[in-house]
């Protein structure tokens, strides 16, 4: 993996300027700038893809895998296709840090990855997230 963090996405051309490049650009830069992965424990990356495509679209899936060997977790996780297509870019912005952040805290208990601190890596991105202003609702214009 070429970074600690590395957030993409999988999206419909019609939405891409939502996801791309700025939102998920500054969720990758925020995460690499404000937290240190091993500081959790032996973990060498997280690539996390939003999959952002019309409901009957079934050639992406989602999904959340541990590889042991070069201990990364690889993540493909679906945002709601037509709440994005009406939301604003900020709107987007929230969608993406609380599904990042409701993704771990509901995923990686599960995984069990041998020596990563899970919990504190949940707290820290909440603290992040919520710092950061993108776990709030987000005011109608």
């Amino acid at each position: 993996m070429r970074d600690p963090f590395v957030v993409s996405s999988i999206t419909w051309h019609e939405i891409s300027g939502k996801i791309d490049p700025d939102n998920i650009n500054l969720v990758e830069e925020t995460l690499l700038e404000n937290l240190n992965l091993r500081d959790y424990g032996d973990l060498m990356g997280i690539a996390f893809i939003y999959i952002v495509k019309p409901t009957g679209n079934e050639i992406h899936q989602e999904e959340f895998t541990y590889s042991r060997k070069k201990k990364e977790l690889y993540i493909q996780i679906r945002l709601p296709y037509y709440e994005v297509q009406s939301a604003s870019t900020n709107e987007v912005l929230h969608m993406m840090a609380n599904k990042y952040l409701q993704t771990m805290q509901e995923r990686l208990p599960k995984k069990k990855i041998p020596g990563f601190n899970w919990i504190s890596f949940v707290e820290d991105v909440r603290n992040l997230f919520e710092r950061k202003g993108w776990l709030q609702e987000v005011e109608a214009m």
